[in-house]
């Protein structure tokens, strides 16, 4: 048990953010609420307040009750421009200011008592190169870069890297304006679920009802927004789940139909196949006549008894099988998935699977690092064979230097919480075959209207550097009975 006790209560999730880097993650926090509330435990105490003298920033932890360290600042609060900033005013800028101090100095703290090397240093947020752009348009390339090393304390390769994935994606970007507008469909279900799996995907063999009660709410849902589409420029169809290839051919040619209906021009249309075990000729043959130009077969690994561990019921020869007919269909544009740091795996098993990929030549590959997700299987078994955070670092060195050696160029990066070794997902692309819809959700350059369970539009604002979003319900049946309520959501923001 780790307890905290902070004076300013709004900072305790930024707090605890910082603590979880260097904590094991089944490791819970909890809030202390005195400050001489002293356990047996770990503490960490915060203290944040003004004086005479300006403001102060304080940070102490104790080990069953002796101090092992204690830092204490006198924070400048500053604009871009140099400018004092008012922090006790009720503004974002004054808000962003304040979390900024608070953080830096319990990334501090924590190091002298946990000495690690952190990859991204004490950056929390799923989005660093949207970080680094910003910072980037404010001073230009080397002042960004210079702050992620010096003041988040980003080690030189994953800001190299940041800063690739900004250049990669700068064309990307120059084409989007505010009248553009990102399109994501979700079908919750799979055919199995994958213990990994955190999403709220649903088993097909025991959902059948349900899903023929789902597919209506969601053409309904398409339909009650159909007014708002032709006032914008279409830039991206993502059709994702789940896995919509694991419904029949009826049904998946329903939703596909009525989609490329209601976006007959767009820039992009993706659709996830990406379980081999349900791609068919016939499948292939649908996605194509409705218009699919990209599709992702994943493989996670060709390791065979890695799959059976993490319950993806199918082989690595149906994953080549899978690809063949899509290559074989006409598809140029594939990406296939593989996930580092699964159960019992080494660095010679992600080669392997490298390799064994590249017979394929995909368009893209996106390697996830496994995050251990409260809400999967693996969380709730306590995996203990899965290779320690120093293993996991290697294979993602190991992968990125043999995708760049292959021709591939990282072209978006997002973050999740209990990734191991605190590392990054990185879509690698051929160049000219990036996805759109990827680099414009990661970056929130372009707004998204998103249909489904669990879907979250989000419109821009840039005149206000403001995000205002539309959430969907997640619980599939909430959503069958409140499908009216979330197009009105939506119609509220858009």
């Amino acid at each position: 048990m780790f307890s905290l006790y902070t004076e300013t209560p709004s900072f305790f999730n930024d707090i605890c953010e910082e603590i979880r880097l260097f904590l094991p993650e089944e490791k819970r926090i909890i809030q202390l609420e005195h400050k001489n509330d002293m356990n047996a435990g770990e503490v960490l105490r915060h203290f944040f307040w003004q004086d005479e003298t300006g403001w102060h920033n304080r940070a102490e932890y104790y080990t069953a009750g002796s101090r092992s360290a204690a830092i204490e600042e006198q924070p400048e609060f500053t604009d871009d421009h140099g400018n004092t900033v008012d922090i006790t005013a009720p503004t974002l800028l004054a808000k962003k200011l304040k979390k900024h101090a608070v953080k830096q100095l319990i990334y501090r703290v924590m190091q002298e008592v946990c000495p690690k090397n952190m990859p991204w240093g004490s950056l929390t947020g799923i989005r660093p190169t949207k970080l680094f752009r910003e910072l980037s348009k404010q001073h230009g390339t080397e002042w960004a870069h210079r702050i992620f090393t010096e003041r988040y304390c980003v080690s030189e390769p994953k800001t190299q890297l940041a800063e690739t994935i900004c250049r990669v994606q700068e064309p990307f970007l120059k084409n989007s304006g505010t009248r553009d507008l990102d399109i994501y469909i979700g079908i919750p279900f799979c055919v199995s679920r994958c213990k990994y799996c955190s999403f709220i995907s649903r088993d097909l063999k025991f959902n059948e009802t349900i899903k023929d009660q789902y597919l209506p709410c969601l053409m309904h849902e398409l339909d009650g927004m159909e007014e708002v589409f032709p006032k914008y420029r279409i830039r991206s169809v993502y059709i994702g789940g789940g896995t919509p290839t694991a419904l029949n051919d009826h049904d998946l040619e329903t939703v596909l139909k009525k989609v490329s209906g209601l976006f007959p021009e767009r820039i992009e249309f993706t659709v996830e196949a990406g379980r081999p075990d349900t791609v068919t000729p016939e499948k292939l043959r649908i996605l194509k006549d409705y218009g699919v130009e990209r599709i992702s077969i994943n493989a996670q690994t060709t390791n065979d008894r890695t799959l059976e561990l993490i319950g993806r019921n199918h082989t690595s020869e149906e994953f080549r099988r899978a690809f063949s007919l899509a290559n074989k269909a006409g598809f140029k544009n594939i990406n296939t998935d593989i996930i580092l740091g699964l159960p019992c795996e080494t660095v010679r098993d992600v080669k392997k699977t490298l390799t064994d990929i590249m017979e394929f030549a995909p368009s893209n590959v996106t390697v996830h690092t496994l995050a251990i997700k409260q809400s999967s299987a693996f969380a709730e078994e306590r995996q203990n064979d899965l290779p320690g955070p120093g293993i996991v670092t290697e294979m993602v060195e190991f992968s990125q230097e043999f995708l760049f050696t292959a021709g591939y160029l990282p072209y978006y990066l997002y973050r999740q919480k209990y990734m191991s070794g605190n590392l990054e997902n990185v879509g690698f692309a051929k160049p000219g075959a990036e996805c759109i819809y990827n680099i414009d959700i990661m970056e929130e350059t372009v707004s998204n209207l998103a249909f489904g369970a669990g879907g979250i539009s989000k419109k821009l604002f840039p005149e206000q550097n403001l995000i205002k979003r539309a959430p969907n319900v997640k619980d599939l049946k909430n959503y069958i009975d409140r499908t009216d309520e979330m197009i009105r959501r939506k119609k509220e923001l858009f």
